[in-house]
């Protein structure tokens, strides 16, 4: 087989057949690196044979042109030869002599990417092969200008890949190798300036690094992919607007609502959900598909102190909570300004607050007290006074009835508050004004039911009691049952405390909290002597039964009374009978020893109080 020279960029192909003419053509070919020599002479054809389908290309001879190099890589010379390396030779005469240099050229597949001329066997015409690893990609873009609506989740928050999805649909038309999608890219944005750019996914929180967070705006995107076996990779920058085209949302409130004050905020905060929304006149997603948890709910509130009013006014939670380093407590009874916002989702743009005034009732609690009996001493049990609900209350507890000696007892507990120096602080001022001294020292001290009386009925101490969060109808309700209590006069003396004496009384709890109407609870605590452990002893002894007359204003008649061997009890209930003759037969009988000659029997009893012991005699006589 030969080829013969035909017109320019055609070779002529001979057999014993027939005659066909190779047409040639410059053209580009991608042969990757690691291929053989037959892939590569199958993507040569190809590539330069115009006719190829009429040619048995696999018997194409081709030669391409390239350097070689002497063997001392010095001289150089380029010449055509085999695809699969040659040699050729080069003559020169110098003076008398031929020099004859040899250059080694290397295959054509050792040579890399580049433009190379080739020629077939026997033929001088010659085209030009481009050589590539791979071939060239792109991305065909979409008309400008460019704008996307971001994407979002259902809780709000940016959804970056949808975001980015609608992003390369906006932009790309078509791509080089066709059927490229969303999945095969990476989606970039310039997060810093067109001097610095700082390239970052969209949802990147390297804010180490990163100036801008992705959002609605006006971005530079970066489209990059990163080819294949067959295919370089490639990148497009365009100008992409972002915008937030959800629909806008609105609340309106209804007004004139009222509802029940409630421990637990969850519930409140549905009462606002179902009456005070107006969801016929809102623009919302449809009530059911909501709940509590997709608005903030807030009230203008005043600050807390230790349990005292600030005067700070701002929105806080409706659960309260910190604003602004402040203390707010939850929402309470009373006329509430409240505000609500919607926080918007995947469809619905956040709203603007709207604000309503509401009233929130008192709620109803049911106290109750659990009659019980302890010692003189004793803690009262930790259930002693219950709740239902159980929320924090202030519990006064006032204990009337008689003690062991048959004494009108009255007790009023005050709730732990009173011990708070910042209550005291303000408290203290305002009775000392009154009465002379503080209430501090009046709970020490006691103070008769009348001063009681007055003492709750001051203007100046009831306003600083509602600035402690008190309710005046709990203070009304505590004169009412002193007031109730039988044969109670203003001189009673009434101790703070629980009772510290042997007795019987009717307890009575009244509650206190703003929220709540005034609970109160009646039962009954018996406070009982200690008859076990307790023992009365002679503090000092006759000799032989006997005591001289000269002894008798130094000798101790006494008795000691103690419990469980604790001889610093009170004695106020030990009491002593004398009784018998003096010398002269004359009877004596007092609570008081004798001092005369005689003899004499002495008993030794506890009357009431707390400690009941077993009583004690002994006979003695006087001498002279």
């Amino acid at each position: 087989m030969a080829y013969e020279s035909v017109d320019s960029g055609s070779a002529l192909l001979t057999d014993e057949s027939q005659k066909v003419t190779v047409q040639l053509q410059n053209g580009t070919a991608v042969i990757p690196q690691g291929a053989d020599i037959e892939t590569a002479k199958a993507a040569i054809a190809k590539a330069l044979v115009v006719n190829a389908d009429e040619v048995d290309v696999k018997n194409l001879d081709w030669e391409y042109e390239c350097e070689g190099k002497d063997k001392t890589k010095l001289q150089k010379n380029t010449a055509f030869g085999s695809l699969e390396g040659f040699t050729s030779t080069t003559t020169k005469k110098i003076l008398w002599n031929t020099v004859t240099t040899e250059y080694n050229h290397p295959a054509f597949l050792e040579n890399g990417e580049g433009d190379f001329k080739f020629r077939l066997k026997g033929s001088d015409e010659v085209v030009t092969l481009h050589r590539a690893y791979k071939y060239e990609s792109s991305f065909v873009l979409k008309d400008a200008p460019y704008e996307v609506s971001m994407a979002f989740n259902a809780d709000q928050s940016y959804d970056f890949d949808a975001t980015a999805r609608a992003i390369y649909d906006a932009v790309i038309a078509k791509t080089n190798p066709a059927g490229l999608t969303y999945d095969d890219v990476a989606m970039e944005y310039n997060a810093g300036t067109d001097i610095i750019p700082n390239w970052q996914p969209l949802n990147s929180t390297n804010w180490t690094a990163a100036f801008k967070k992705f959002g609605p705006g006006e971005w530079t995107i970066r489209i990059k992919w990163d080819g294949n076996k067959n295919y370089k990779g490639t990148q497009t920058q365009v100008n992409v607007t972002t915008a937030d085209n959800r629909i806008a949302a609105a609340v309106v409130c209804r007004e004139g609502v009222s509802f029940s004050y409630n421990m637990d905020t969850a519930v409140m905060k549905q009462s606002i959900f179902d009456q005070v929304i107006d969801w016929d006149n809102s623009t919302l997603p449809a009530k059911d598909t909501l709940s509590v948890d997709d608005f903030t709910m807030e009230y203008y509130g005043v600050d807390d102190v230790a349990g005292v009013e600030g005067v700070t006014r701002q929105w806080a939670p409706i659960e309260g909570g910190k604003v602004n380093l402040l203390t707010y407590l939850q929402m309470g009874a009373g006329e509430q300004q409240i505000r609500i916002t919607y926080k918007g989702n995947a469809e619905y743009r956040p709203s603007a607050s709207a604000e309503t005034s509401v009233t929130v009732n008192k709620a109803k609690v049911n106290v109750k007290v659990k009659s019980t009996n302890i010692y003189a001493g004793d803690a009262l049990p930790q259930d002693f006074v219950t709740t239902n609900p159980s929320d924090r209350f202030d519990v006064y507890t006032i204990y009337a009835g008689l003690t062991s000696n048959v004494n009108a007892g009255i007790y009023l507990q005050m709730p732990e508050k009173y011990t708070n120096s910042t209550v005291l602080k303000l408290i203290d001022p305002v009775v000392s004004k009154l009465y002379g001294k503080s209430f501090t020292q009046m709970m020490q001290d006691g103070m008769t039911v009348g001063e009681l009386r007055k003492l709750f009925s001051t203007q100046e101490l009831l306003d600083t009691l509602k600035k402690l969060h008190i309710d005046m109808g709990t203070v009304g309700q505590i004169l009412e049952i002193i007031n109730k209590l039988p044969s109670v006069a203003d001189t009673v003396r009434v101790s703070f405390g629980t009772p510290n004496r042997a007795g019987l009384y009717t307890v009575t709890a009244v509650t206190d909290n703003k929220n709540y109407e005034t609970g109160v609870g009646v039962g009954a605590l018996l406070v009982k002597m200690h008859s076990k452990g307790t023992k009365l002893s002679w503090n000092q002894s006759f000799t032989n039964g006997k005591l001289k007359a000269s002894d008798v204003a130094s000798f101790d008649f006494g008795a000691t009374l103690s419990y469980d061997g604790d001889v610093s009890i009170s004695q106020s209930n030990v009491h002593y009978l004398y009784s018998g003759f003096t010398s002269k037969w004359k009877p004596y009988s007092s609570t008081k020893a004798p001092t005369e000659p005689g003899r004499y029997v002495v008993t030794v009893v506890t009357i009431g109080g707390n400690y009941q012991a077993a009583p004690i005699t002994r006979s003695f006589q006087i001498v002279k």
